[in-house]
């Protein structure tokens, strides 16, 4: 959702009545199932290392649907029936490779684990990680290998062991992957070149289950970040930039209060990427993601994004300053005739409540033209610094049922001493999506808490 992708529009009402409508659908949102992930599966196939073992099974992670697509999981040679105990040479005769069949951990170097070392220029200093705690202990292990793998891009060399009880040919594995992965992208906004430049993880596994009756999963990264230390060292820099002045030691609201109003000054909403996405479906922009909004989309225009850019952006900002904070994603519009794609932010402050964020929508720019014979209601409201503040600020901090279904009172509208009066808001609608429909619907988002606080409402905070 955003703020000019319907250009406002001058009504004339009974007492000069100024209606100035900015809420309208900001696209397809990355985490919808069955949009960059399937783009995924189709870019890159099995990791060419393990395709090289014939005796073992293999598969992507990162397509869409895992829990029923089986591309997610699919064969590169016949379960290995080897006694794991044995040990013996085996050679396969298309590449020309010779390796181990399925020995003892110690002695198998495939199964054991090679991480990267030294810094990493992914940075987050979040202290929870919202869907994280929502996972599975299974989902927690292929997370925290997923994560551990990808902290030095650049090479596919690194790999991670995790020992299941389930079968990884499984439904519930596939399901399981498929939950990490949403996760790890949901959880860290700096990662956002895995999913927008259609990276991908791979894994392969033994065929049976070990002695103990459980199976080894070895994850991998399938493409590296050519980009990795130019775009992170951008990245990086413009955050460190814009949180130089983010006053932390405030309260947690007011830090959230700063860095919303901050990034709503700095972003532009874009409308041409909006359009492009609808027309096309793409969702490979850097425009979906937080380096659009806090550096670059990828035509290199700056602080250019759509609602998920803003929505990430807001999310890692208040990571690095120490808040618990996730993301949602769902479909909003003025009417339930209108619904677009959208995402915004839950954030959780030291009163334990959930509290509704959507940056986007707050982010409003009208389009009124200073030759309008009207134009000075706009101005006037504009200027006056309480009223502005307000609307600027009227989906911050609020609650679950305000936001899905937002009906301004009176106290939105600006009035003139000759009578004359404006509104800039009008009803509109939040649909959280509830993974219902598999294609569209994100799995995630319908296990983020309902939002019921009211202390810290923008109102609140500033004593109105």
């Amino acid at each position: 959702m955003g703020k000019k992708r319907f250009h406002n529009r001058i009504l004339r009402l009974a007492t000069l009545c100024l209606v100035v409508s900015l809420t309208a659908g900001c696209g397809i949102s990355t985490t919808d199932g069955g949009s960059i992930t399937h783009q995924i599966a189709e870019a890159f196939g099995l990791n060419e290392a393990a395709e090289q073992m014939d005796s073992e099974e293999s598969g992507t992670i990162g397509t869409a649907d895992s829990s029923t697509d089986n591309s997610s999981g699919s064969s590169a040679g016949s379960s290995d029936t080897a006694d794991s105990s044995s040990s013996s040479d085996s050679s396969d005769s298309e590449t020309g490779s010779t390796w181990l069949s399925i020995l003892p951990d110690e002695l198998d170097v495939r199964y054991q684990d090679s991480l990267p070392t030294g810094d990493s220029l992914f940075v987050n200093n979040a202290t929870i990680f919202y869907y994280y705690t929502t996972l599975t202990d299974t989902q927690k292990q292929i997370y925290d290998a997923l994560l551990a793998v990808v902290q030095d891009p650049v090479a596919e060399k690194y790999r991670k062991r995790v020992e299941l009880t389930e079968s990884p040919e499984s439904d519930e594995f596939k399901t399981d992957i498929n939950y990490a992965y949403k996760a790890l992208i949901a959880d860290h906004p700096e990662l956002f070149w895995l999913a927008q430049n259609g990276s991908a993880f791979s894994y392969y596994y033994t065929g049976q289950a070990d002695s103990d009756g459980t199976y080894v999963v070895m994850i991998q990264l399938a493409v590296t970040y050519d980009n990795y230390e130019k775009e992170m060292t951008d990245f990086n820099n413009a955050v460190d930039a814009f949180m130089a002045d983010i006053d932390l030691t405030q309260s947690q609201p007011m830090i959230a209060l700063q860095i919303h109003d901050k990034l709503i000054d700095l972003v532009t909403y874009d409308d041409e990427l909006a359009d492009t996405t609808e027309a096309s479906g793409s969702v490979t922009d850097y425009g979906y993601t937080a380096y659009g909004a806090l550096c670059v989309n990828s035509r290199g225009e700056a602080n250019t994004a759509v609602c998920d850019g803003y929505s990430y952006a807001f999310e890692y900002l208040c990571q690095q300053a120490g808040l618990t904070v996730t993301r949602i994603t769902g479909k909003a519009g003025s009417s339930m005739d209108s619904l677009g794609g959208h995402s915004w932010n839950l954030i959780q402050y030291d009163d334990g409540q959930w509290y509704e964020v959507d940056a986007t929508w707050d982010d409003q720019e009208p389009d009124i033209s200073e030759d309008d014979q009207y134009y000075y209601i706009y101005e006037a409201a504009m200027s006056d610094t309480q009223y502005w503040n307000r609307i600027r600020h009227y989906l911050f901090n609020v609650t679950t049922d305000t936001i899905s279904n937002f009906v301004p009172d009176d106290s939105y509208t600006y009035y003139m001493a000759d009578g004359s009066y404006a509104t800039f808001l009008g009803s509109s609608y939040h649909i959280r999506d509830d993974g219902s429909d598999s294609s569209t619907g994100d799995v995630l988002t319908s296990r983020a808490p309902v939002a019921e606080g009211t202390q810290y409402s923008y109102d609140n905070l500033m004593g109105y």
